[in-house]
């Protein structure tokens, strides 16, 4: 025996305020990921839809209760005829834009994300691949359907809820409670989630359906009396007021889905609840436009974005105007001929005839993207000189990763070379990136001591914020450890110190500016000093000079950061046609770094310590370079490749090799140990920092000649740090 529900008095028909939510929800998000500043939450909307799309599906399944029954496979359908035309039509048209501008690895992971999306199974991949603020994210254009697949997955469960209520005969209280229950359920593993397991937090069904069940207990609660307007006008108002706010203030470094989750979703479950359907703050003709048309504008606009990104634009304001007008063109195209079109010829079409079309147009982008991945993204379309590149990208690098290290607080201490050591290389993964280099510009007969540690500059009275790292990372612990190692060596053992000192001060010029965000604090211990670029130079300063109080010390001026992942830049701009260089200003470059040559510059003044500055051969008078004779210099957005790394030979081989007069001088009856072997805890002949041989396609660099380091490049006397303290 079934039980007819009474339905609540729950606004009917079309709600022009829940399409102008549409709108805002939408237009956050677009804006958010062209960067535009400000809106470092803008994220946030797709949390509006989830509840959105929960209010509206709960509707249509209580309206299959209230007629007595509930019919799972009209309801799935129907969602079918919504969902798929567009979306297999953004999925073809990006297989086939792929066949001419893609590279073969970005054309296969296309393909495989392809599958995923069209399998709803989007949000499982990319759980199991990245983070979605990471950088990495703007390579992958179809990374935004995971929303699609979490809701597709909830469609599957919400109507196996309401069917078990329909044959137990249950009315609306139990529906509701059961919601309710659910919903606290997941939002509790939210929490817990997104703290412990981020990632899995943010793409999961199990801790987004919380925002969907609230959205069908909006539905199932009693809707306002008429002639209340003002309480309404207050609602709405507060709802807004809260979705703007979380746009604003709210940024990837909030636990996410979890309790800040709730500013945004009953923000929007306000505005439903206050169902003005005249207001001008959702119901006026722009919002309308933009809400009809959401679905496509969000399906689209992340292409866009990745475009850019794949071409280097995403960070220069009239592209990314083109790219808006660009959006909203192809969301009218696919509005048209997918929505308008495709979707509604299903309509009035019996359910096998319509399933049988429906899968039928998906099996094309499906096969399509079957065989480009086993194809292994169709290699030879492209510039042989780009595909060459792009592999060589992805290629392991051949410096020993033994000796760098990221946990502990020890050092293997590998030793490059023959002889006793005449240097220490100190430093992060811009040191240990450096071994190449600095190994092949060693003086006749002496060796050379790699102590390194990732994302750790060689700082004391510092304490270190690694939200990143594992709980076994101890930079701190490790320089104390390195400071005490090397106060133990003979004294004509000097030391070469390397670092990323900006990242740390500033945040990784590789994330969005939004997100950069400090790594050090000073002291280690005690209030924390506001001053951290000048407790950061001064500290410098101090390092480097208690180290040459006992040997010979050199200082490397920082490493250009380009931001942006050059291989992948290049060899794609060079598959277009494109001038494969890009280059980073040094006025920027003066900007981020010019507090730490002042600080070095200050440590040479008080206690004579030595400079080796790479931007002699790096950078001009305008920019500095990511590319010689066409192949790039680094091998992501930081760290120098082998490539780059040899062209920088000839600056250390003049330094180092001046530098046996200093060493001989600092102690001239010196050797390494007091018996003139090695300890016999020293790695010897340890493998070198570069192959023997060259990837297959890119020519050796040219170093330049052995005995001598090219004149540094005349810059603007503006481009120039001070040498002020």
């Amino acid at each position: 025996m079934t039980r007819r529900m009474t339905p609540a008095p729950t606004p009917t028909g079309f709600r022009r305020d829940i399409n102008g939510l549409r709108a805002w929800a939408v237009m956050s998000v677009v804006l958010f990921h062209l960067g535009v500043p400000g809106l470092r939450g803008g994220f946030v909307g797709v949390d509006a839809f989830f509840v959105i799309s929960g209010f509206l599906m709960t509707g249509i399944l209580l309206k299959g209760l209230d007629a007595g029954k509930v019919a799972i496979g009209e309801f799935l359908l129907a969602r079918a005829r919504r969902i798929l035309p567009a979306l297999l039509l953004l999925c073809l048209s990006l297989l086939l834009l792929g066949a001419r501008v893609l590279l073969p690895l970005d054309y296969k992971l296309l393909a495989s994300h392809s599958l995923a999306s069209l399998a709803f199974l989007s949000n499982i991949k990319y759980w199991g691949e990245a983070g979605y603020f990471d950088a990495s994210s703007h390579e992958k254009w179809l990374l935004h359907t995971w929303s699609l697949s979490v809701e597709w997955q909830f469609y599957l469960l919400l109507p196996c809820l309401f069917w078990a209520v329909w044959r137990l005969g249950w009315g609306r209280r139990a529906l509701w409670t059961m919601l309710a229950g659910l919903g606290l359920l997941s939002l509790a593993l939210s929490v817990w989630q997104s703290l412990s397991s981020p990632t899995a937090a943010y793409y999961g069904l199990h801790s987004r359906a919380w925002e969907m069940m609230l959205g069908g207990l909006l539905h199932l609660a009693p809707a306002w009396r008429q002639g209340q307007d003002r309480p309404r006008r207050v609602l709405e108002a507060t709802g807004l007021a809260l979705l703007a706010g979380s746009v604003v203030f709210i940024d990837g470094h909030w636990p996410w889905p979890g309790l800040p989750a709730l500013l945004p979703t009953l923000g929007t479950a306000a505005v439903m609840l206050a169902a003005r359907q005249d207001s001008p703050l959702t119901a006026s003709a722009p919002l309308q436009y933009l809400g009809s048309r959401s679905y496509s504008l969000y399906l689209w606009h992340w292409p866009v974005c990745v475009l850019l990104s794949y071409l280097g634009l995403n960070q220069q304001v009239l592209p990314q105007l083109l790219a808006l007008l660009a959006m909203l063109g192809l969301a009218e195209l696919s509005w048209r001929l997918a929505e308008q079109g495709a979707g509604r010829s299903l309509t009035g079409r019996p359910a096998r005839q319509a399933w049988a079309r429906l899968g039928s147009w998906t099996a094309i982008p499906a096969l399509l993207a079957l065989g480009l991945w086993v194809a292994q993204g169709w290699p030879g379309r492209l510039p042989a000189s780009a595909e060459a590149i792009a592999a060589a990208a992805v290629r392991p690098t051949s410096a020993n990763k033994t000796c760098h290290v990221s946990e502990g607080r020890h050092s293997p201490m590998c030793k490059y070379g023959d002889g006793p050591p005449a240097f220490v290389l100190l430093g992060d993964s811009h040191a240990s990136v450096l071994v190449g280099a600095i190994r092949d510009a060693l003086p006749a007969g002496r060796s050379m001591l790699q102590l390194s540690y990732s994302g750790c500059p060689y700082v004391l009275d510092a304490r270190f914020n690694t939200p990143w790292a594992s709980a076994r990372y101890d930079c701190a612990g490790f320089n104390q450890w390195a400071r005490d190692t090397i106060k133990a060596l003979p004294a004509d053992v000097g030391v070469i110190l390397v670092s990323r000192y900006a990242s740390r001060a500033l945040g990784a010029n590789e994330a969005p500016p939004e997100e950069r965000r400090p790594g050090i604090d000073f002291p280690a211990s005690g209030p924390i000093d506001p001053d951290r670029l000048g407790h950061f130079a001064a500290q410098i300063t101090r390092d480097s000079c208690e180290l040459a109080a006992q040997r010979p010390v050199w200082l490397v001026r920082p490493i250009p950061e380009i931001g942006r992942h050059v291989p992948h830049l290049i060899s794609r701009r060079l598959a277009m046609g494109q001038d494969p260089e890009l280059g980073l200003a040094w006025a920027d470059y003066q900007e981020r770094n010019g507090w730490i040559w002042k600080a070095q510059d200050a440590a040479r003044r008080q206690c004579g310590v030595h400079i080796i500055d790479p931007t002699a051969l790096l950078c001009d008078a305008r920019r500095c370079a990511t590319s010689h004779q066409g192949q790039p210099l680094y091998l992501d957005d930081n760290h120098l490749s082998e490539y780059g790394n040899a062209r920088l030979v000839p600056v250390f081989r003049q330094a180092l090799q001046a530098a046996q007069p200093m060493l001989h001088a600092a102690n001239a009856a010196a050797a390494f140990p007091r018996s003139g072997e090695p300890p016999a805890d020293l790695p010897v002949d340890l493998p070198g920092a570069q192959p023997n041989g060259w990837p297959a396609g890119l020519p050796p660099p040219s170093a330049g000649p052995a005995t001598h380091s090219p004149a540094a490049p005349q810059r603007p006397a503006t481009a120039l740090p001070s040498t002020s303290p």
